[in-house]
């Protein structure tokens, strides 16, 4: 990039595949695995630096499952927050009685579902790993830049970026715009996209503060705290180390109060009150590298309208926003990148048309719609307030984070995409059994010498599992996709893949004859348990042509 004159000069311009805007979660992730599909990225985070702040608490399994297939899984974990053993308190003030507690224990045991556990980490601390690891994988991450502008046109995007410490400005000329600028997004409302739902639901001003607690805690180890001091609806939650804690206070910025008015000293006294201890010493620290003590947070529940404007995609809180109940926001954030980054990846290669594009609103938006309104229910059970008939409309976490299902038409009847789709849930496997347009089921297998997950097989490239029996299959899955110049994974069970009793090819439903295709994304595209026949053949080149190029009639 040539250099400009004078501060605040507009320099020429350089060129990228991607441009994300917001480095939060969403953003982050998006530029991992773009990065690690070798696309080109480049994100712009106005904020100098990472939250000092918690925010999303927790990594959900489907997440987990993201971040092990490149490779930060390990890493994630090794940071949590704590391990279990916490508890839960409803009290007026944490030095007062307790109305009642809880043990903090994850929604659901995994095993069974899955190779990953919750992950009980703050965002501050997730937010740095990802974005050590998406400059590792080679994306451009650039704090301190603020995007000031932009044009799209069929041909991709012109933008206008501002270096905020010098004021120098760049123009970045990429393909597609990924916008991840939080549920406010300055950029969605600039195009017009409404958003629908039930809009604000409240206010919340947080503090993270470091003072000793040891004589309100009486020595119970608090993960999660609700307060009624000094008004209903504080929550606090420990932060790093012993000492420091974060504290959220509900407040009405539509009558008397500002954000302004938290100051150091107005935030300490409200801590006080909370606590119940009024001579405990009490610091404000800081949450963003300017010094800025408060945050203000809307609780909302919206989905945008549209989640594509010709190269330009709505991700994460800018597609969406809902209630914390259920800690499903941040999850569902990053699942939109992992469903988005495969598909920009396989465009701007040529290996597919710019009509895949048009999935990812097909796909996410129903998603979005289901969990905001599994998010809102689960707000009010948590408060109880809800109608016997609210609550019959809660499903469990596990149907919410895995049970979905995509629309597909592959020759297996057409899925009109949609929250969890009939009886049984998650839990006990239910229905993620192969069926097309869900997430490819966990199983174990032999390979390499060791055992593995089949999740660990996923996140790169196209995979396809045969039975033990279905060496035609293996034939006919490589020659389809080298007609359409895709790259595949082909492991045949029982040979390439151990599988003991077939516990594999039962899960996949596949048989000793059959085959199933899974996407890059984990997402089963195409699956049958019969041999491998000339009807079958044609059904299977259909359904990738129609996945790949679906606006053209591909010769089969």
């Amino acid at each position: 990039m040539s250099e400009a004159g004078r501060s605040g000069e507009e320099a020429a311009g350089e060129k990228t595949a991607v441009l994300i805007v917001g480095g939060g979660l969403t953003g982050l992730s998006a530029a991992i695995f773009l990065a690690r599909h070798g696309t080109p990225v480049i994100l712009v985070e106005r904020h100098e630096g990472a939250l000092i702040h918690p925010r999303a608490r927790t990594v959900n399994p489907r997440t987990a499952e993201l971040f092990r297939q490149v490779g930060l899984e390990r890493e994630i974990q090794s940071a949590r927050a704590f391990t279990g053993g916490r508890v839960i308190v409803h009290c007026d003030t944490l030095a007062g009685p307790e109305a009642r507690s809880s043990q903090m224990e994850p929604p659901e045991e995994t095993s069974l579902v899955s190779p990953c556990s919750w992950i009980a980490i703050g965002q501050d601390r997730l937010e740095v790993i990802l974005r050590a690891g998406a400059e590792r994988l080679g994306a451009d991450v650039r704090f301190g830049t603020e995007l000031t502008g932009f044009e799209s046109d069929d041909d991709g995007v012109t933008a206008r970026i501002r270096d905020l410490p010098s004021g120098r400005e760049s123009v970045v000329a990429a393909r597609f715009l990924v916008v991840a600028d939080g549920a406010k997004s300055p950029i969605r409302r600039r195009m017009g996209i409404p958003v629908h739902g039930a809009g604000m639901l409240g206010h919340t001003v947080t503090f993270v503060f470091e003072a000793d607690l040891s004589e309100a805690l009486r020595g119970r180890p608090v993960g999660l705290c609700h307060l009624g001091k000094p008004s209903p609806g504080v929550v606090l939650m420990p932060h790093d180390g012993d000492n420091r804690w974060l504290i959220s206070f509900p407040f009405a910025p539509d009558k008397s109060d500002r954000p302004e008015t938290f100051t150091p000293e107005h935030a300490a006294s409200l801590v006080r009150a909370a606590i119940g201890l009024p001579d405990l010493e009490v610091e404000i620290v800081p949450q963003l590298a300017d010094g800025t003590t408060n945050l203000d947070y809307d609780i909302a529940a919206f989905v945008a309208e549209r989640f594509r404007d010709g190269p330009v995609f709505l991700a994460g809180d800018a597609a969406h926003s809902m209630p914390p109940a259920g800690a499903f926001g941040s999850g569902t954030g990053i699942q939109d990148a992992h469903n988005l980054a495969w598909k920009l990846a396989a465009v701007v290669a040529g290996r597919a048309t710019t009509a895949l594009l048009d999935t990812y609103e097909a796909e996410r938006r129903p998603v979005a719609l289901f969990t905001v309104e599994q998010a809102t229910v689960k707000r009010e059970v948590n408060a109880g307030r809800a109608s016997d008939e609210v609550r019959r409309r809660l499903h469990p976490s596990f149907r919410v984070i895995f049970g979905y299902r995509y629309p597909v038409d592959a020759g297996q009847g057409q899925g009109q995409g949609s929250g969890p789709d009939g009886d049984g849930d998650a839990e006990s496997v239910g229905l993620l059994d192969g069926l097309p347009g869900t997430r490819a089921p966990h199983a174990s297998v032999g390979f390499g010498g060791s055992t593995a997950s089949t999740i660990d097989l996923y996140g790169q490239r196209f995979v396809a599992l045969t039975g033990r029996d279905a060496a035609p299959w293996a034939d006919e899955l490589e020659s389809a996709f080298a007609g359409l110049g895709i790259d595949v994974d082909v492991y045949r069970l029982g040979a390439d893949l151990a599988d003991p009793d077939d516990a594999c090819a039962g899960a996949y439903r596949i048989g000793a004859e059959g085959a199933v295709v899974v996407r890059p994304d984990g997402m089963v595209a195409w699956r049958t348990a019969r041999s491998a026949g000339e009807a079958e053949r044609q059904e299977l080149r259909e359904a990738i042509a129609r996945l790949m190029c679906p606006e053209q009639t591909v010769p089969v």
